[in-house]
C-alpha cells in the first residue's frame, strides 16, 4: 500500500479535495481490508524489478479492479498493461460462468485514457463520491 500511497500523492492527490485524499488514505490503511487480504479475499498482484516492487493491482467484490498503481520510473513501460492483463486472466479463471463476466474499474481522471487504451468503456459520466473523482468503466472478459 505504500507504493499506492506514494503514486497517489504525486499524480492523483493534486486533483482531489482534502476529503478525497483522506478517504483514499483511509482505504489504503484499513485494517479490515488487510485482514480480508490475509484471508485471501482481496487478490493482489505485484510487479517487481530487481527485488523492488514497481507496480500493484488488486480486485475486490468479484471482478472490480480496485487498485492499479505503477512507480513513476516504470510508467509507460508496459507494467500497468501487464498487471491489468494478469488480473484479466485471473478473473477469467475464477469468475467465468457467473453471468456477469466483465471487469469494472472506477478510473481516476489520470487513468481514464489508460483504461480506454486497454479496451475499457465508460458506463457513465465522471462521478464524485466522498471527495473521490472517478469514471465508472468496464471491460467484458
Amino acid at each position: 500500500m505504500a507504493l499506492c500511497r506514494s503514486v497517489f500523492l504525486e499524480f492523483e492527490s493534486p486533483l482531489y479535495s482534502w476529503e478525497g485524499t483522506e478517504n483514499f488514505y483511509r482505504f489504503t490503511c484499513d485494517e479490515t481490508l488487510y485482514r480480508v487480504f490475509i484471508n485471501g479475499g482481496y487478490p493482489v498482484c505485484a510487479a517487481f524489478w530487481g527485488g523492488r516492487m514497481i507496480g500493484v493491482a488488486a480486485v475486490r467484490s468479484g471482478p472490480h479492479l480496485s487498485l492499479l498503481f505503477v512507480d513513476k520510473a516504470f510508467q509507460r513501460k508496459g507494467v500497468g498493461t501487464a498487471l491489468v492483463n494478469y488480473m484479466h486472466e485471473y478473473l477469467l479463471s475464477t469468475h467465468t460462468g457467473l453471468g456477469n463476466e466483465k471487469m469494472t474499474v472506477n478510473a481516476s481522471p489520470v487513468g481514464v485514457n489508460f483504461y480506454k487504451y486497454m479496451g475499457f468503456k465508460a458506463t457513465d459520466k465522471q462521478q464524485l463520491k466522498d471527495g473521490i473523482v472517478y469514471t465508472p468503466m468496464e471491460l467484458w472478459l
